[in-house]
């Protein structure tokens, strides 16, 4: 089985659609408390992920996973050759809420930008993403 999956568990799953609506509603108040978060502390925020992007690998995952993407898919375009080496670098991220985890209906585990990250201005994703650490250090 690959790590792409969810595993699969032995015994009972149980689910009802009141428990999937409930779960829906409160992922979406989540995901609008992170972008009124962005955007009220807009600079704040930069200065964290700049902070946090401190890597061109970190870099380049979070350009890359502007769109859900699996880790074999990350080991693929970057050339890791094991998923120890991919997460070394995706730890970090995750670590800072940049990315976050997203279960496909397959049970396919991809990554992708959190909210926080998303809700910034374009302009600043794309500087941040664009910024080098000699670049940083310069300012």
């Amino acid at each position: 089985m690959s790590d792409d999956k969810r595993p699969k568990k032995d015994g009972l799953e149980v689910s009802s659609q009141p428990i999937q609506d409930e779960l829906a509603a409160i992922k979406d108040r989540l995901s609008a408390i992170e972008t009124i978060q962005s955007i009220s502390n807009a600079g704040v925020v930069k200065q964290y992920v700049k902070d946090h992007l401190t890597t061109k690998d970190a870099r380049k995952i979070m350009a890359e996973c502007e769109q859900p993407r699996t880790k074999t898919h990350l080991m693929t375009v970057f050339g890791y050759k094991t998923k120890p080496s991919l997460d070394h670098h995706l730890k970090p991220l995750r670590e800072a809420v940049l990315l976050r985890e997203k279960i496909e209906d397959d049970g396919t585990i991809a990554f992708e930008w959190s909210n926080l990250f998303r809700g910034m201005p374009k302009s600043a994703i794309k500087s941040v993403l664009a910024d080098s650490p000699q670049t940083r250090a310069t300012k």
